[in-house]
């Protein structure tokens, strides 16, 4: 059996459940389509007991997820229609919760680029499978948004350092890394790629070399186990060697804005359930489409391309403790994200 859309197919044999992205001009990129399609099969293979574990890949090898379509929601705003973010968020993060509480096994393939929402979309599943062509990140930061999908919630399966480095500079990880900071279950050989499935993933997983991660631990814990953010940026701006130096340059184009709402993000939600986390992501997340980093963001690093960000403040000074206050506060007269429409 067989069904889908030109961006998403599902299928079903033999009781395994396959979702399939299919955008690979455009990196497997999540559309509201997308995600409501998925969202829909999931639920339906949740109850039929012919299906014993469902997989999420992508189709081609460059990619399995890119993130969220920031453009479309970036042109719905621009248009006027500001319905289309909120819907699309609310939705997703659903489709999110769905899949971390899913009753059967439930893996994903991260073969390629996976970022952003495309990494939240795997570390939900049950089983995380990546190859050494994975290239894993959440590089929000970048483009005036945050760490959102309840990314707080699954950066904790790392020590609160490294959450907090992965968090703010959107390094990206390769396969070791992925292993190394818990984020993902298995490595396996790009040649299994398609033949992994959820009930034979251990008997086709390979054991991963040390890594790179490994060597800058004790860096990582002695700056981003530190109490603030100024803290961080401080002690990287005096301490010698190229580590802190490199992450020093990488963090400083970053929106200032991003960077506030995401330490104060990763430090609050540690322990606390997905679901709470996924409601502050959704408060977050609908007061960054009112805002001004967000779009600039996407106008500079994907649509003009000129990677000439002007943030709003640009000084992390200028971001007062009111206005972090201000988005995180709760939305008056708008539904939880798990309210169903």
């Amino acid at each position: 059996m067989s069904s889908g859309s030109q961006q998403v197919e599902f299928s079903a044999r033999a009781g395994l459940a396959e979702v399939r992205l299919n955008r690979p001009e455009a990196l497997h990129a999540l559309t509201l389509e997308m995600v409501e399609a998925i969202d829909v099969e999931l639920a339906r293979w949740s109850e039929d007991v012919a299906v014993k574990s469902v997989i999420i890949r992508a189709a081609g090898s460059d990619a399995f997820c890119g993130g969220v379509d920031q453009r479309a929601i970036y042109e719905a705003l621009a248009s006027g229609d500001r319905d289309y973010g909120r819907r699309f968020y609310r939705r997703f993060y659903q489709l999110l919760y769905r899949i971390a509480r899913y009753p059967k096994p439930i893996a994903a393939v991260m073969h390629g680029v996976t970022m952003g929402g495309g990494l939240a979309l795997a570390m939900h599943c049950a089983i995380r499978i990546v190859t050494r062509q994975s290239y894993c990140a959440v590089p929000d930061c970048r483009i005036g948004f945050f760490p959102d999908g309840g990314a707080a919630h699954y950066l904790a399966r790392s020590p609160a350092p490294t959450a907090m480095f992965l968090g703010l500079t959107g390094v990206a990880l390769r396969a070791r890394g992925m292993i190394q900071a818990g984020l993902a279950t298995h490595l396996v050989p790009e040649s299994q790629v398609e033949l992994v499935t959820p009930l034979l993933v251990g008997t086709l997983a390979v054991e991963p070399p040390p890594s790179p991660l490994a060597d800058i631990e004790r860096h990582v814990d002695a700056v981003f186990g530190l109490g603030s953010l100024e803290e961080i940026l401080g002690i990287l701006s005096v301490r010698s060697g190229e580590w802190a130096k490199r992450t020093l340059e990488q963090l400083r184009p970053l929106s200032p804005t991003s960077l506030a709402v995401t330490f104060r993000h990763l430090r609050a939600a540690r322990g606390q359930p997905l679901e709470t986390v996924l409601a502050t992501d959704y408060r977050l997340a609908q007061r960054f489409l009112d805002g001004h980093d967000f779009r600039e963001g996407v106008r500079a690093f994907i649509l003009d391309r000129d990677e000439r960000p002007r943030w709003q403040p640009a000084d992390l000074k200028a971001v007062s403790q009111a206005t972090l206050d201000g988005l995180f506060a709760p939305l008056a007269g708008i539904p939880e994200w798990a309210t169903a429409d």
